[in-house]
């Protein structure tokens, strides 16, 4: 109508008023104008001559249709419902629009003679085509059936008919992400019927990943993380640690790290890329020990897509003719920059976010204390299961319950250790909760890094989750002796951590406990002597002999507290020990110089005690006690 649309309906001849901007439907309520200047350009086109622009509408998919008028434009529902969609940024006025799946067209006058081709998703101009003096559109008529999409259209001048046809849609996405164009590409292929395409699916996650590396080159970490981590993209952890360079991603970077070489024979510098032996013959530097005076930067080459509205090269095409295309998309190079200082820590900590989700997914499939593949879950999603496993890994694994597992613990290794190496340089105060949890990281990556940086305490828990014990008692041996306190972390001084890690050891490693609880023994006998007397089922437990025995050749004293310990308190019956505490008793006895003191009749008191109250028959043997002590019946 003069005043704007009206939508009727033709069985109950019910109309209803269409509300939009100005120039669509009177009052501008339902929808802003667009860049804040709504009716000029209908003013203008009323002040020369009266010209009122023709109303234009199409069908759109799925319900929607679009009406224009002027440069207005208004996506509405089919019960006339206006949507929540920007309009159109046309310059000038279209004579003509029209929808060719998926595509929204709109031809200019015929003095422009230019077909527009714009995605109804974006609003993005794809594709100028250049059609002389052409003033029409013709569609054919619209079914219900799949096949009839991208069966094309006509366009017609006074003197010549345009038969219009789409490109295949793979090699549309496929120009599209050449472009860099991917939230484009994107858009495309979320619109677009799965029968109508490759592996949908495959190649919705693939753009995806190039658009997240696209913001990453950008600086962009935490929105490129983010695409990284989506449900139906979990990128391979590989694919994303690559990004990094050398400090946190090891051997796995994809980072130049040039180091400057001198040839002895002229003396001018070589340069030697990671991986490569140098000129004079040095090899690479070991992984997760980047010391400070021999880094040097790490570059990265940064490209950027540019222009968002240039043309994909025929997406639309004539039949035996060739398109032509508005503009061009060019990609100009960021500036080489190093991956370095602030910038790094921050992807660092992007990166975190992304390795922790990862260990998340990986805790499905791989049992983190054993190393072992867990049985899949047999809940009727087998699929996602299976795609959630493959989404690990960046090759994929044989059925071979072997190689599945041999696989999956390489990412998990993979994970691990870089989630250590970007800890350790944006966090270093989280790497301890890691080693808190069963994990998969590499124990000389770990090792060499935490002495490089003096965390000690944490190297001990780290090797404490590894079972790695010896070496954790030996670095604990080596600090709790040491002397020099400016060099000793005041947490390993002394011999109390290390009584500490040995209560924590079972019994059946007694040979190591044994080995290295004598030094705390002679350091601080009262402290040491709780590894075997503490109240937990570890001490318990362990063989009473062994320890009797190497307690014996340590101090008579203590073989006599542990062996009080085991027959008063833990009740322990066996002839043995309690002929053995009698034997102790008078050798400690006649080994003390203090003769006749309070303390040494103490003792006599316990030993004549213990004779009188012991079950002979299943305790001690008399006539062995007795032959013990000396005939004239003095122990002085």
């Amino acid at each position: 109508m003069n005043a704007g649309y009206v939508i009727v309906d033709v069985l109950t001849q019910e109309s209803e008023e269409i509300i939009g901007p100005g120039a669509i439907g009177g009052a501008a309520g339902a929808q802003g104008s667009r860049f804040g200047g709504l009716g000029s350009a209908s003013m203008g086109y009323m002040g020369l001559g009266g010209y009122i622009p023709n109303p234009l509408a199409t069908k759109l998919a799925d319900g929607e249709m679009l009406l224009a008028k002027d440069i207005n434009s208004l996506f509405i529902t089919s019960e006339g419902k206006p949507l929540e969609k920007r309009q159109i940024p046309w310059q000038h006025a279209p004579d003509a629009i029209g929808y060719s799946y998926p595509y929204i067209l709109a031809l200019q006058s015929p003095a422009q003679g230019t077909l527009e081709v714009r995605n109804p998703e974006t609003l993005s101009l794809l594709q100028s085509i250049s059609l002389p003096n052409a003033k029409q559109l013709h569609f054919p008529s619209p079914t219900v059936s799949l096949a009839h999409a991208g069966k094309g259209f006509h366009v017609a001048s006074e003197r010549v008919i345009w038969r219009m046809g789409a490109t295949n849609y793979d090699t549309q996405v496929d120009e599209l992400v050449e472009k860099g164009k991917y939230d484009e590409a994107i858009s495309v292929l979320n619109m677009l019927e799965d029968a109508l395409l490759k592996n949908k699916v495959e190649r919705l996650r693939e753009i995806k990943m190039q658009k997240a590396q696209a913001l990453f080159d950008e600086r962009k970490y935490l929105d490129a993380v983010d695409i990284f981590m989506e449900k139906d993209v979990q990128a391979p952890p590989e694919r994303v640690i690559k990004l990094f360079p050398r400090i946190i991603a090891g051997d796995l970077s994809t980072f130049e790290e040039k180091h400057p070489e001198i040839d002895t024979d002229n003396e001018e510098p070589k340069t030697a890329t990671n991986g490569d032996a140098a000129p004079s013959g040095d090899t690479k530097q070991e992984v997760g020990s980047p010391k400070p005076a021999a880094v040097n930067k790490l570059l990265k080459t940064h490209h950027k897509a540019l222009s968002d509205t240039s043309s994909i090269r025929s997406f639309m095409r004539l039949d035996g003719g060739d398109s032509s295309d508005a503009a061009s998309t060019r990609v100009k190079p960021v500036d080489d920059a190093p991956l370095e200082g602030n910038d790094l820590i921050t992807a660092a900590l992007a990166l975190n976010g992304f390795l922790v989700q990862a260990r998340n997914r990986m805790k499905e499939f791989l049992d983190a204390d054993t190393g072992r593949i867990k049985a899949p879950v047999q809940d009727g999603q087998n699929g996602n299961s299976e795609h959630a496993f493959a989404s690990l890994l960046t090759t994929p694994a044989s059925d071979a319950e072997k190689d599945r597992e041999a696989k999956l613990r390489d990412t998990a290794k993979l994970i691990d250790t870089t989630l250590f190496r970007s800890y350790m340089l944006a966090r270093p105060q989280l790497a301890g909760s890691l080693f808190r949890i069963g994990n998969f990281c590499d124990p000389d990556v770990v090792n060499e890094k935490l002495l490089e940086t003096g965390r000690y305490s944490e190297l001990v828990d780290f090797f404490y989750g590894k079972k790695l014990h010896r070496p954790a008692l030996e670095l604990l041996k080596r600090f709790g002796m040491s002397k020099d306190e400016q060099e000793t972390p005041v947490a390993l001084r002394g011999p109390q951590r290390t009584v500490g890690y040995l209560q924590n050891l079972p019994p059946e490693m007694i040979d190591l406990i044994l080995e290295f609880a004598e030094w705390p023994l002679r350091a601080d006998p009262t402290l040491g002597m709780e590894v075997f007397l503490a109240d937990t089922e570890n001490a318990e437990n362990l063989p009473r002999d062994k320890v009797i025995r190497f307690l014996q050749g340590i101090d008579v004293k203590l073989e006599v507290k542990y062996l009080e310990h085991v027959v008063n308190e833990l009740n322990d019956t066996t002839q043995e020990f309690h002929n053995r505490l009698v034997e102790a008793y008078i050798q400690e006895l006649k080994s003390r110089e203090d003769k006749g003191s309070e303390s040494w009749k103490g003792l006599m008191k316990r030993l004549t005690s213990f004779l009188k109250t012991s079950n002979a028959s299943s305790g001690y043997s008399l006539s062995k006690a007795f032959g013990l002590i000396p005939r004239d019946g003095r122990l002085s």
